[in-house]
């Protein structure tokens, strides 16, 4: 005789430990996504980045304001070439387009479409620092350098940096360009990466607006 019975199968989904603690169940995956999406991390990542960036330039451009507000003697903004600066300037704005343009042809899987749009990209970034750098050739034939007085600290300081993360930038989407020439970017590959660059672009052109109208346009208004 048998003197044991089988214990019937368990049919219930939720965990041990659920059962243990029903009052704060877990989320059960496949269920609830919803409950368990994490945010994307290039996403968040190149956001943080940014808003740290965007303090650190407000500081600039106050320390730049400080320096407008009580001129010393010596160079100032009337030694710099505006007419010029607004021709390479324009063609970091555009970049912003042609960005948004390549993402679109990414978006939509045309390779060519979003490589021609990236490379135009490429191309006016670099326009924009050939001009920062022939500009800062001429002042410092002009004897204009970073030490000469406090515009010129403030000024090579606050275009400099700016200058910086553009060319970082422009590293960035020569990656990404090559990523693409080599099929990399197939079936929406690296697309939020990608995304998360585009952030960054935006952003470096965003900051040349407020740069380019305190550095610029502000001493014409005066």
């Amino acid at each position: 005789m048998k003197i044991f019975t089988r214990w019937p199968p368990i049919r219930s989904r939720r965990p041990l430990w659920d059962l243990a603690n029903p009052d704060r169940p877990d989320p059960i995956v496949g269920e609830n996504s919803a409950a368990v999406t994490l945010p994307d991390h290039n996403k968040v990542g190149i956001l943080s980045f940014i808003l740290s960036e965007a303090g650190f330039f407000a500081a600039l451009i106050l320390a730049y304001l400080y320096f407008y507000a009580r001129p010393q003697a010596g160079p100032g903004p009337k030694e710099l070439d505006v007419p010029r600066t607004l021709v390479f300037s324009v063609c970091l704005f555009a970049s912003s387009f042609t960005f948004w343009r390549a993402e679109i042809g990414l978006r939509r899987q045309r390779r060519a479409t979003m490589l021609g749009w990236l490379a135009l990209t490429i191309l006016l970034g670099g326009v924009f620092l050939v001009g920062q750098g022939t500009e800062y050739w001429k002042l410092f034939q002009t004897g204009v350098d970073v030490s000469t007085n406090l515009f010129a600290t403030t000024f090579f300081t606050l275009t400099g940096f700016h200058g910086l993360h553009v060319l970082l930038g422009l590293i960035a989407l020569l990656i990404f360009l090559w990523l693409a020439w080599e099929g990399d970017f197939a079936s929406g590959r690296r697309e939020a990466a990608f995304k998360s660059v585009g952030y960054y672009w935006h952003f470096v052109d965003v900051v040349w607006v407020f740069v380019l109208f305190t550095v610029y346009i502000l001493p014409l208004l005066r």
